[in-house]
């Protein structure tokens, strides 16, 4: 790829690692089985809309041996790319450079605009590592936790929030927590969060 000898002294191998990582980020498990592998190819269609076999996606991590990898298409790349929320593997490339992220860029990741919701529905967020809150709609862009597992959120919290953006940060505007005085808080500030209409 052209775009190789931009990266300042990171190497095709240590990019397509990073393109990995990320993925499994988005998808939040580590590819550990045939399963894993199953489960991150369903995601990466229903988001994108592209499709790669498992048995690509097995190639290119790597799952079944050093002899069955091969050079990725420019397509699988693009694809994947699209998943971690960049618009191709160049501009995901460019936002790795020297280890430094792209300051602005164009958002192609699903949204969910909360005033669309009905009212009593459920969302369910996760972010990483292991976070996962599930919320149900007051409205007037208002939820209240239902449930909270590994987050400093609790059961009873209500927060406000006027839009959702797939792999983004999610911050929670006018949250009450145990008590509080109403304040903001950000989830996912590094990785993103994967939300989910229950």
């Amino acid at each position: 790829m052209a775009l190789f000898s931009y990266l300042c002294g990171m190497t095709q191998d240590e990019l397509y690692h990073l393109l990995q990582q990320k993925a499994e980020q988005v998808a939040g498990r580590a590819m550990n089985t045939p399963r894993d592998f199953d489960y991150l190819a369903t995601r990466i269609l229903d988001k994108t809309k592209g499709y790669i076999a498992p048995i690509t996606l097995k190639r290119f991590w790597g799952y079944l041996g050093d002899e069955y990898r091969k050079k990725p298409y420019r397509s699988t790349l693009n694809i994947l790319a699209q998943f971690v929320g960049y618009v191709s593997i160049e501009a995901f490339e460019k936002s790795h450079a020297g280890g430094s992220m792209v300051e602005s860029d164009f958002l192609t990741n699903d949204s969910l605009q909360v005033a669309a919701l009905e009212k009593g529905a459920r969302i369910e967020l996760r972010w990483y590592p292991d976070r996962c809150v599930t919320a149900a709609y007051l409205g007037m862009e208002m939820f209240k936790v239902v449930e909270s597992v590994n987050s400093k959120l609790s059961a009873g919290d209500t927060f406000m929030v006027s839009q959702i953006i797939d792999g983004e940060p999610l911050t929670l505007r006018c949250l009450v927590h145990e008590g509080m005085e109403p304040t903001n808080y950000v989830c996912g500030r590094v990785n993103g969060v994967k939300y989910r209409v229950m």
